[in-house]
């Protein structure tokens, strides 16, 4: 599968876990939990702010492949988007 194809599936496979009332009233359930428009910061606890942090990532992640305009994709496949290098699960 070309990183194209995998893009293209990636957005079809958010588009379609997201759709519907049932996706609708989950992504706005999560978009509260994660805080995506919250304030993520607690003063005093770097721990508790960096977690929050990384919950307010997923949702952004999350609304970036929903909104993903794919006639952006070029011909050889390039985003702007880095996909996360795959770890070794020994790690």
């Amino acid at each position: 599968m070309t990183e194209q194809e995998r893009i293209k599936q990636r957005n079809s496979d958010f588009v379609q876990t997201f759709a519907g009332p049932q996706g609708e009233r989950v992504h706005a359930y999560l978009s509260v939990f994660c805080l995506k428009k919250g304030n993520t910061f607690v003063e005093g606890s770097p721990d508790k702010s960096a977690f929050n942090e990384g919950a307010r990532a997923v949702m952004l992640e999350i609304d970036h492949w929903l909104e993903y305009d794919l006639s952006t994709l070029d011909e050889a496949g390039e985003t702007d988007n880095t996909e996360p290098e795959e770890r070794n699960q020994d790690e």
